[in-house]
Order: structure tokens, then sequence, then C-alpha cells
């Protein structure tokens, strides 16, 4: 009886169960855990454990900690105001302190209940392991800490407050984006997690357990797994239940521990680690060398009941779940912490005596800026530190040093040490930041930026920022900072100017409040008369027209018609036609009545007269009171003379059109001549062709129904036109039918003119006609069509009418246009008649010079105006206006000062181009010094008034120590014992009542006061300013000098921040190995080995740390030099002099997979290609076997690595053939390197080509539809893709997995089904004799349909076929030979028959080995 003294939690439960379940089997484990149940329910009814809100206690330190970190977090803030340290560094200092303090209080927790009530119901439950954990508490009685917002960067204000004090508005609101998206991630990744099983699943259910043992003598290596210093999986639990591929020898004594092909068991394994053995070899599915499947031995335990795993087990599938079902635990998203904690980078290391530092020579330093704004040094190589207690010197030499006198520090490459040579340290001082060796110091970072706004208004100034400007291939330049410093924004009252406002005043002017800063003026470009309409109440805006020039119309009448609730007007022009302009409106204001008293005598009015022709009437397209814009049509012409009366065919003779016309406005004539017009009546019918009626080149009379419901309007021949069955159009084309005897003869007559007087087929023509060759039911015609001939003159009838105004010199007129609405050759399908010509009145007036797109453009405005002499009669009056608008005036507010608008004109005034109608003037807020005007910009944009609360000043009695000019960080002394409380810039220093000019003070000083007694005071004034740290390389956002507002972007600081461990954590991550797909930032790998050279970019020297590696090379031992470039955001891992390896990181971030198994296969191998392509694809395997590791074991998920070997071997187990040799295999072809191996191997024998061929990797999803079941392929994904290939190829399926075996309804050949593969009969030695895999050959009928009825009809599972194969002695009859032929196909028994006969003979060889 075995008694165990420990205090059982969930851990140590774990481990009594399977030790009970190792050691005693299941029964008896599955009794004993019923009786721990009992146990622990009765144990828990009797102690009644509750939870109430007292059980949640908060340690009392928790105030003094949140203090310490308030406090801390002050002192950064203050540095950060002096602009000592950058915003990022503010950020990251503020997040580091708070996850410490968050930390330290959980520790705290712990402690707390530890010490005052180990029996608390919170705490037993968390730590036996009942429910929750140690964070779930710390959110109950600790504080929250550090949430994320949405995008995932870190808040920088923490939750100071657990559930158990209850938390306030903010806190809840930022507690609230987390649990959101908790919730969201979870829904999310159980589709993700499923998808991800369901394709492990199908790419390893073929792996079954065939065989005993494949005699492979390969293995691989095992040893701890580890990351950095901390090892993950130590090797004892690595190695339980695998199989031993060499003997395993105690490192020290010799001894072989355990033989090859011995199972692990706990004991063995312990005992392994417990002799410190470093490396194992193992056998593993990954080497295992059976057709097709994995073996018992290299497979191992089966992990369900710790023994070795039975034949028939489907592996692979177990395999699959158990990578896939642990997927939903995994994370899916990627925290940014602001920077790592430094628990996981280095260790913090403090004194732990007072003394003197001592850096030894070797160890390099360079000086470094940490992330958080500390200045300290970093170590470039390892070396040691040492701090020397000064006292215990003077010791004499043979006496031993006292210990605790010295301390000495092991300093490794890329620590971080906040001490400096001589340095006096105190007891618990920090020291430094050792690296841990190993991986981690490869720290992941990334580029970010982070953008840093004013927080006041005011005046840039530079200090110690040297700004440098670059352009890229795109002509972009940015201005970054080649060297850090301060930027200054000194305060000062802000405004923006509105776009084109004159500034009144000047640099120095001081200006009162609300005096006039700016003034912006409205101005009219082409003058004339003013006319303001009133104000609308409640409108923002008001418009003040300026009228150029009108035309009154005084002969042309107008008349309304009003037709369906729309008003036509209708222009008649009588026998004469006068109108006029307005002139110069100066001496003439009083004659401003309309038609000013008929007189059109006076000079300033020129009366253009119109030859009076007959009265003609226009249709006036414009409404009046609109505008018309320049080139508008106005009115056209009401004329019948242009009409036809059915649709038709246009053909020009003579006329041409403007080229650019548009078709929707129509073409404009430019010369004139004679329209064509054969007319045709077409139908639109769209119908079935059931319909019809007539047929194609019948002649019908007019009014004959041609379609059902449709009626024809005039003779002529039918032309049909249908499509698919559909009735498209009918058209009667009228005409005279000629028929022809001889189509060929007059074909070439087709589409052409007959001229009066021509002869045509024996007649003359009287008229123009228009000839169509077509072909009617009677046989070939011609049809001869009539023409309709329209005279088009080249400039229409009606004059243009045109009026200059003297004062403007502007001419405004109507200018007569013919307008064709159709093209040449145009078919015009339409039944009623259409318009063929149309006269328009368009209007034009005319711009001086190039119009500026800021004057308004110039409309018309068509007015109606009762006539002067008889108020009955409308005339036609046209108006040039421009029209202007003004803005109501605004009220101050944060960055504009308030304006006030004045208007300059009256109604009715007359002014000249250029004349200014209103003025907004600019009002400051508050009175002050203007500043900040820039002398060389074309325009000012911003300027700053500098007022008196923007000063402060400081009277001190003593001297100051500051002059003019100087800027201060708060905090400064600017005279003895006096400090600046402020930030901000020297304005005056006052001595008395004296300026002060110079800094030194003492002569002065001592001239002023010859009496000693009485100090004088003196007075120092500020400019209140406030200074920003910008860091080398940050992207500067203004210039020096500049006005900004309060919020304005100043500068991008760019700054690297560690990512936490692997970017890409949890599913995605995952997802991206087994999918095999190449990793977005992947790291540079050394191709060969050799010693590395790194090449640095030139910074310069002051800045070292910007000096940027930009390339590396590679200096192999026999003197090749490869060259690696480095990409951005590719850090260095390897230190320069190194020597690397093939295959290792050069740079940061994930490998490519791809490129290890290209890199090892393309070094070669004196072993010949099978080795190397083995080798390679070892290496890849070992790889991903341990990402994947690392993914779980970071979330803190055990999987056996056996599964994951299970999956990866499914993935690199295809070779991609480059040249087939002599052997049948095509180049490009995807084939089992097992395979390959095996024909090039009978190629040898032959003295053929070998077949050349690449390892590849293929993803899972690759995999599953390169298997060799094309029935398992298609049921997976791209269904008939798979089916229509293996149709083409003829590909068979061997029903060897299980899906295909369920798709087509068999017993799956695993577990229960398994025996259709073996004898169980026979199994004594049979299943020995058989182990080589004789049964697995690859055309094996065996395999191919037997299920356990046909294996009955053909007797073969009766011991006969085993007898048989005993002594070699064939049966005289086969079983197959019986008369019940019918019962299976020929061909199956041929197959079957020589198959057996291979097996007799086999087994025969087996024999003969066994007896030897």
């Amino acid at each position: 009886m075995i008694f165990r003294n420990v205090v059982v939690n969930k851990s140590q439960l774990r481990n009594l169960i399977s030790w009970a379940f190792t050691h005693y089997g299941t029964a008896r484990t599955a009794v004993m855990a019923d009786k721990l149940k009992d146990l622990g329910f009765r144990y828990a009814t009797k102690a009644g454990v509750s939870i109430s809100v007292d059980d949640l206690m908060v340690p009392p330190s928790k105030r003094s900690l949140l203090e310490a970190a308030e406090e801390e977090i002050l002192s950064t803030e203050a540095r950060f105001k002096r602009g000592e340290i950058t915003e990022v560094e503010r950020f990251q200092k503020v997040i580091d302190t708070w996850n410490g303090t968050s930390e330290s209080l959980k520790d705290e927790v712990v402690a707390h209940f530890k010490a005052t009530d180990p029996l608390n119901s919170v705490y037993m439950m968390a730590f036996s392991g009942a429910r929750g954990n140690i964070s779930q508490v710390r959110q109950l009685v600790g504080m929250r800490g550090l949430m994320a917002d949405p995008q995932g960067e870190i808040i920088d204000l923490p939750i100071k407050t657990n559930f158990r004090e209850g938390l306030t508005v903010t806190e809840y609101i930022i507690s609230s984006y987390g649990a959101r998206k908790g919730l969201v991630d979870t829904a999310l990744r159980t589709a993700d997690s499923g998808y991800l099983t369901r394709r492990l699943v199908d790419v390893s259910q073929d792996v079954i357990i065939r065989e005993f043992d494949c005699g492979t003598t390969r293995g691989i290596p095992l040893r701890d797994m580890t990351e950095g210093a901390k090892v993950l999986i130590p090797i004892g639990t690595r190695l339980m239940g695998r199989v031993v591929a060499q003997d395993v020898i105690h490192p020290t004594t010799g001894e072989i521990i355990a033989p090859r092909n011995t199972p692990m068991d706990d004991d063995l394994a312990a005992l392994i680690q417990a002799a410190k053995v470093k490396e194992v070899m193992v056998r593993s599915p990954l080497t295992c060398e059976a057709a097709r499947s994995v073996c018992q031995h290299c497979y191992g335990w089966s992990l369900a009941h710790a023994k070795m795993v039975d034949l028939g087990e489907a592996v692979g599938i177990i395999a699959a779940q158990s990578i896939g079902e642990p997927g939903t635990q995994l994370t899916m998203r990627t925290f940014h912490t602001g920077g790592v904690f430094t628990g996981e980078v280095a260790q913090q290391v403090r004194s732990k005596i007072d003394g003197v530092v001592k850096i030894s020579r070797k160890l390099k330093t360079r000086p470094y800026r940490t992330r958080h704004g500390e200045d300290a040094l970093y170590a470039e190589t390892n070396g040691l530190l040492e701090i020397q207690n000064p006292k215990s010197k003077g010791a004499d030499p043979d006496s031993a040093p006292i210990e605790g006198k010295h301390q000495e520090i092991q300093v490794t490459q890329g620590s971080t040490l906040y001490i400096h040579e001589g340095q006096k340290v105190k007891l618990g001082q920090l020291l430094a930041e050792v690296a841990l060796g190993g991986r981690t110091t490869r720290t992941n970072t990334e580029k970010a930026v982070k953008d840093v706004a004013s927080d006041l208004a005011g005046e840039v100034q530079f200090a110690d920022v040297v700004s440098e400007q670059k352009t890229d291939r795109q002509g972009n330049t940015t201005t970054t900072a080649s060297r850090g410093g301060l930027i200054w924004i000194l305060s000062g009252e802000v405004y923006n100017l509105p776009p084109g406002a004159e500034l009144v005043v000047k640099n120095g002017d001081s200006i009162e409040t609300n005096g006039v800063l700016a003034e912006t003026k409205l101005t009219s470009v082409h003058g004339g008369v003013v006319r303001l309409p009133e104000i609308i109440p409640g409108k923002a805006t008001r418009e003040i027209e300026i009228i150029t020039a009108s035309v009154v119309l005084d002969q042309a009448t107008v008349t309304v018609h009003s037709s369906q609730g729309r008003n036509n007007y209708l222009v008649h022009t009588g026998e004469g036609y006068r109108e006029q302009g307005t002139g110069n409106r100066e001496e003439e204001t009083e004659q401003r009545s309309e038609g000013s008293n008929g007189e059109n005598t006076s000079p300033l009015h020129p009366a253009l007269r119109l030859p009076a022709s007959s009265a003609q009437t226009f249709n006036l397209r414009a409404t009046p009171g609109t505008k018309v814009q320049n080139g508008q049509v106005v009115a056209e012409l009401i004329d019948d003379r242009y009409r036809t009366t059915t649709g038709g065919f246009l053909k020009f003779a003579g006329v041409e059109v403007q080229k650019k016309g548009k078709a929707k406005l129509g073409y404009e004539v430019v010369t004139g001549g004679t329209l064509l017009w054969i007319p045709e009546e077409t139908h639109e019918v769209n119908k079935d062709i059931s319909l019809l009626i007539v047929e194609d080149g019948q002649f019908v009379e007019a009014g004959t129904e041609v379609v059902k419901d449709i009626f024809c309007q005039t003779s002529g021949v039918i032309e049909v036109t249908q499509k698919n069955d559909i009735l498209r159009e009918v058209v009667i084309k009228p005409g005279e039918l000629l028929m022809v005897d001889d189509p060929e003869a007059i074909m070439g007559r087709d589409n052409t003119f007959v001229q009066p007087g021509e002869e045509l087929l024996g007649t003359v023509a009287t008229e123009l006609r228009y000839i169509q060759y077509i072909e009617s039911p009677e046989g070939p015609a011609l049809l001869s069509r009539p023409v309709v001939e329209f005279a088009v003159p080249s400039n229409p009838d009606l004059p243009s009418t045109t009026s200059v105004s003297q004062q403007t010199g502007r001419s405004i007129q109507l200018r007569a246009v013919q307008r064709l609405p159709y093209k040449d050759s145009e078919r015009v399908k339409s039944v009623e008649g259409v318009e063929l010509l149309r006269t328009q009145l368009v209007l034009e007036i005319e711009q001086e010079g190039e119009q500026d797109h800021s004057s308004s453009p110039l409309a018309a405005d068509i007015e109606l105006v009762p006539d002067a002499e008889n108020p009955e009669l409308q005339r036609l009056q046209l108006v040039i206006l421009e029209s202007l608008v003004i803005r109501r005036d605004i009220a101050a507010d944060a960055t504009q000062g308030s304006t006030q608008t004045t208007l300059e004109v009256e109604d009715g005034l007359s002014i000249v181009p250029g004349s200014v109608v209103a003025r907004t003037q600019i009002l400051c807020k508050e009175g002050g010094i203007v500043r900040g005007v820039r002398k060389d910009a074309e325009a000012v944009r911003r300027c700053l008034v500098l007022r008196d609360n923007d000063m402060i000043s400081i009277s001190t009695t003593t001297p100051p120590k500051v002059k003019k000019g100087d800027l201060l960080v708060e905090g400064t002394e600017i005279a003895p014992g006096v400090l600046v409380s402020e930030s901000g810039q020297v304005v005056e220093v006052k001595a008395g009542n004296r300026l002060q000019v110079t800094g030194d003070s003492k002569e002065e000083s001592s001239s002023l006061t010859p009496h000693p007694a009485q100090p004088t005071p003196y007075s120092i004034t500020l400019r209140v300013g406030r200074p920003y740290r910008v860091s080398p390389g940050a992207v500067l956002q203004i210039e020096d000098g500049d006005l900004v507002q309060r919020g304005d972007n100043l500068v991008l600081l760019v700054f690297e921040r560690a990512k936490t461990g692997d970017i890409i954590q949890g599913l995605p991550r995952i997802e991206e190995l087994l999918e095999a797909r190449k990793p977005k930032e992947a790291c540079i790998l050394c191709r060969r080995p050799g010693l590395v050279k790194v090449v640095y970019g030139d910074g310069d020297e002051i800045t070292s740390i910007t000096r940027e590696a930009y390339a590396i090379k590679v200096v192999e031992s026999n003197g090749v030099i490869t060259d690696y470039p480095l990409g951005p955001g590719q850090n260095l891992m390897v230190p320069d002099g190194a020597h690397v390896l093939a295959g290792q990181p050069l740079t940061d971030g994930p490998s490519n997979p791809h490129e290890i198994l290209e890199i090892f296969f393309s070094l070669g191998s004196e072993d010949g290609i099978y080795a190397c392509a083995s080798h390679a694809l070892q290496k890849v395997q070992s790889f991903l076997v341990n990402e994947v590791q690392m993914v779980y074991q970071s979330q803190g998920i055990d999987i056996a690595d056996k599964h994951i070997e299970v999956i990866v071997r499914q993935m690199t187990n295809k070779v991609r053939i480059d040249d087939g040799g002599d052997t049948t295999m095509l180049p490009g072809e995807l084939v089992e390197l097992r395979q390959v191996e095996q024909v090039n191997e009978a190629m040898s024998i032959t003295g053929g080509a070998k077949a050349q061929y690449t390892p590849v990797l293929l993803g899972i999803t690759k995999a599953s539809l390169n298997t060799d079941s094309f029935i398992s392929a298609a049921s997976f994904q791209e269904t008939t893709r798979v089916l229509t290939e293996a149709a083409i190829e003829g590909k068979s399926d061997w029903l060897r997995g299980l899906k295909e075996n369920v798709i087509i309804g068999r017993l799956i050949p695993a577990g229960t089904g398994y025996n259709t593969y073996e004898e169980t009969t026979t199994i004594d030695d049979y299943g020995t004799d058989l182990g080589a895999g004789v049964l697995d050959e690859v055309d094996d009928s065996l395999d191919m349909v037997l299920d356990d009825r046909t294996a009955k009809l053909y007797s073969l599972d009766t011991p006969g076929l085993g007898d048989g194969s005993y002594g070699g002695r064939r049966d005289s009859k086969s079983v197959l030979d019986d008369d019940d032929d019918d019962l299976i196909a020929d061909e199956v028994s041929d197959l079957v028959e020589e198959e057996e006969e291979e097996d007799y003979e086999d087994d025969d060889d087996d024999d003969d080995f066994d007896e030897e």
C-alpha cells in the first residue's frame, strides 16, 4: 500500500489518477475515482463552503501600492511636461508602471489570503483548482488593470478598482470593450476551429496502424523543448509512450538504460531524465517506413490506455481530433501590449551591497536610451560587472575576502545597465536588466508610430532639432528629425484667417480687444447697376445683384397660353423690331423708368433695327424669371416648313454641320444646301412573330392591317426585322416596284439615287428617286422610292440682334441658329412626322479675356416688363447680372475671431468694375501684441496675438542667470534659490526699472546698487510655453516658426515596440503552419554556413544608435560570399563575426517552412538524392512540430508530439518530379517519396535513368486534395474538379482510407473492421511472417474489394488459405478455381491468382529466413 502525504489539489489529483491507471488498470482506477468523488462530496457537504461578499478580502496594502504607482506616474508626467521624455516613452512607462503594480498587487492578494484566512472559500476554490484561477481572483479583490481599446492598443488609464469595490462609469465603459470583444471572438473561434478539425481529419483519415514493425533504423532526436532559457516541456514528458530507436546510454556510467525498441513508461522516462540524458533517438511516425501507414513501433503507446497501440487503430483521426479540439481554447486575438513586461524578457538585478561599480574591460557598452527615456548603457558583448566594497580593500591578501563584500554579475549581450563605471551604489539599487540568453535576445520588434498633438495654441520654435528633408520616388517630401531635441510651442492666441483676408496689422503692433485684425473685400468683376433684393429673414446669406447690360425686345409682344397647368409663352414679332441697351447710367439715373420714356434717339441707346420680315411666332423655351446661361436656347421659331408626315431616311446634299455638335442639342448648320428625305413608316412592334399578318417584301395598300391591331398609313413594300422569333419592327417603304429578271446586273444600283431624266429599266424618271433592291414574294425587284427635298439656307432668315453696353463694352446678342436633330444617313424610326430643322435664338454674352474661377459666371435673367406706352402689352427684357453672396457674420470661436460685415453700396448705384461691394472685418477677441506674421509667405493664413495672460513675470532680489530669449523648462533655477514655475521663453529681464541687456549681471548690479544694504528688485517676464521632446527619426509635420492651433499634429514619433511573443498567436498561427503558408514578415534564413559580416549604413557619429544595418554578408569556409539585404523592419539577430549554420534565422520573425526545405535540399548530400530529400524533409518536420507545440504551449495546452507528427507526416510525404528519366512518371507530378524511391531502385537494377525530384511541403488542404483516393478528395472540397480529373486520368480508388469506405457503404478498414486485412484465425505466426507488409503492396488484390461478405463467399476466412501458405505446398485446386466462377469477374480472379502465386513465393522466402 502506498501512502501519499501531500495536499491533493487539481494537478495532484491528475497525477494520482494517472498513476492508478498505469499501475492498476481501468477497473481499479474507476473504483478509486468513484471513492474519491464520494469523499469529495461528503466533505463538501460537511464544510458547506459558500461564497459571500465578505469572503472577497481586499488586501489593505492596495492603497499604498496604488499611491506609489500614482506618484511614479505623476513624476513621469512631470518629466514629459518638462520635455525630458517623448510621448511614446511616457506611454511605455505608464503602462509598465501599471502592469508592475497589478502584478505586485496580485502577489499581495495571495499573500493576504494565506496569512489571514487560508480556509477562505474564494482562496480554496481558486487554488484547489475547483473553479476560477488567480487572474479572476485578482479582478475580484485586486485591481482589474489595463484594458485594450478596440484597435488593440492599450489604454493608459488603468482600472484601479476591482469588482468588490465596484467600477466607476469610465472604468465600466473601458471594460465593456474587452468584454464584447471576448464574446465576439468566442463566437468566431468555434467556426474557425471546427473547420480546422475538418481539414485535419481529411488529411489524416487514412493513417491506420497496419503493421507491427517496419524495421526502420531511423529516428528523430528528442530533447527538452525550450524557449530561451525556459524549459517548456522536459524530456521526460516528451519521451512518454515512445519507442526508443537507439540504445539509451547513461552519460556518466555508460550503461544501457533502455535498449532499442523499448517502449517508454513513466518510470523509465523519469529515470532517463534523472540521468540527465540530453538527447534520445526515438522512433516516430515521421520516419516510419511502412507503406501507406504507420507501424506499431513507430507510433508507440496509444495514449488512451498506456499500452502499445493496437493494429487497426485509426491513429490519423485521433491525431486530427487531438489537435483540433483545443483550437477553441486558443485565442484568436493578438494583444499588442505596449512593450513586453520586463519580467518576461529581462531579469532585474539589484545590488546586494553598498559599493562602487567596476565594469570589466571586455564588456563593450554603448550609451542607450531605454524605452522609458532613461539613459543607460547597452551591453554589446557578454561580460562581467563587479561591485566592490571599498572597505574590504585593506584586508591582507592572505585572508579570504569577507563574504558579501563583493558582488559579481554576469551580463549577457543585449542587457541594459543602469549604472556607469565608478558609480557608488546603495543596497537594493537597480543595477541592470540582464537579458536571458538564448532565443529571447531576438526581441521581436515592429515599427509603430504615434501622433503628438499640441496642447496649446501658439508659435513653434525648434530647440536642437535638426530637420532633414527626404523625397521619395513619388516626389512626396517628408521632413524628419535627423537629431532629436525639443519642439517648443510658445503660447499666444492664433487666429485662422478666412481665404482672401488681408491683415491690417503688422508684426509688433499692439491691438485692442475687438480691434480689427484683418478684412476681406467682396468686389464686383464687371461693374454695373446695383440691385438689392429685400432681405429674407432667417436666411443665412443675402445676395447683391449687379446689372451689367440689359436688352428689351420692344417690337415683340409676349402672350401667355396656359395648357394643362403649364404656361406657354409665345413671342410674336411685329413689323419692326427694336431694342435698347442700358448705356452709361451715371448721368442718366433720373431716366431709370423702363423703356426710358420711349426716347430711343439718345446716342446712348443703340437701337438695332431689324428689317421688317413677315410676322413670326417664337415659342419661349426659357421661362421668365429664370437665369439663362451663356449659349442656352432662349426661343425657338414655330415653323411648319420642315415637318415631315412620317419617319424616314435622311441624306444631306451640300449641307454641312458643325463637327462638335451634341446629338441632344442637334447639329448646327454651317453651310446651307438640300436635305433629301426618303419617307418610310416604321412600326416598332416587339411582339411574337405569330402576330404578323403580311410577309417580308410584300406590297401593301394604305390601311392594310400589317400586324394584329396595327394598320399602315401609306402604301408600300413591307420589310420585317425579327430576332429569336420576336417581331422587332415592321417598315413600310412607299414607292413603285419594278420586277427584275437578272438580279446580278442591277445589284450595283442598290441604294443609289436616280436623277430626273435618267433612265432606269426602261422608264425615265421625272423626279429624284431612291432605288433599293428587294426580294419580293413575286421575285427580285427594284423599289423606286420618292424623295422629298427641303432647301436649307446658309443663314437663317431671322437676323441676329446685338446690343453693346458702352460703359463696359460688353455685348449681349441673340443669335439665330439653325439646328438639325439628325445626322447624315440617319434612319428616323417613327410613324408620325418629325421636325427636320429647328431655328433657335441662342443667347451669347461676350466675356472679356480669360475668366477667373472666383468670379461668378455671367448669366442673363429673362424678365417680362410691361410696355411703357401700352401697359397691356408685355415685352421681353434680357438682363445680364452678376450676383454676389454676402455671408452672415459669425461669432468668435476657438480658432477664429468674430466678423463684422458692412455694405459699401446702395440700391440703384452704378459702380465701375472692381469696386468693393462689401467689407468683412475680422475682430480680435483679446487685446495684445501681433506676432508670427511671415514676411515671405504669399498669403497669410494665420496670425498670433500675444495676450497678457500668455506672460508671467517673476520677481527676484538676486541677479538672474538667464538672458532674453532663453528657453526655460519648469523647475529651472533662474536665480539662486528661485525656480521657475512654468516652462517658457524669457521675453525680458528688468533690473530695477532698467532693462538688462547682457546675461552677466555682476558689474551692472554693482554699479546699480551703490548701497549694498538695499537689494535691487529684478523682474523677469516669461512667455508661457510647452516643450515636446522629439526622438531622432520622427516625422515633423510643422516647421520652425509655424503657428499651430490647439490639437494640431506636431510630429509623428516613430518607435519600435516589442511584439509580445509571436505576433501571430493562436489559431491563425496554427492555421498558417498547417496550411504551410508563407508568413507575412518572414525572417531571412542563412543559405549556407559561414561567418557573419554586418554592413552598417552611415549614421552620424553622435547618434550611433540610429546606425542601421542594411545588409549581411556571410563568408563561407571556401571564401564564397553571400549577400543578404535587410528589408525595413527586419532586425538582426546575429552579432557581427558570429558563425552561422545553414537554415539559421539571421533576422527576427517567423521562418518560412518552404524556404527551410529548399535550403536543406539544395545543400546536397553525398548519399544521393533520397538521403538529401529525407534530411530536408526531416528538418521541416521538426520545425513544424516545434512551432505548433509552441503555440499550444503558450496557451498552456499539452498535446503529445506524436499527434502533430502524424499530421506533419501527411504534409511532407510527397515530392514533385522534375525529370521522369526512364520511369513512367511525368514532370510536375506529385508522387510519394517512398514510391519514387522504389521505382528508382528498380531503375538502378535495370540500368535506366532515374527520376529527378524535389521534395515539397503541402498544406493540409492541398494534401487532402492530393490523396490517392479520389472519393475522399471529392468529398472534401472542389468536388467537380476532383471527379473530373479522376475521370480524365482514369484513376482507380483502392478504398484504403475510412472516408472512401463510408461513402460507398462498406465496413471501415479500422478498429473491428480491420480483420478484413489480417486473417484472425491464423494470427499466431502468419502475422509475424507478413510483418514486412506483403499484403500491403500497392496492387494487392485483397485490398481491393474484399469485405466480410465476399470473403465468406470465397471462404477466404477459412484456415485453408493460411494452411496452404505454410510448407510452401500449393493446393492442387485453388480456392478460387471452384465452379462458381460466375460469382466473380474473370479479370478479378486472374488478378487474384497472379497475386496469390506471388504471395506463396514470398512466404517461402520468409520461411527460409526464419530457419536461418
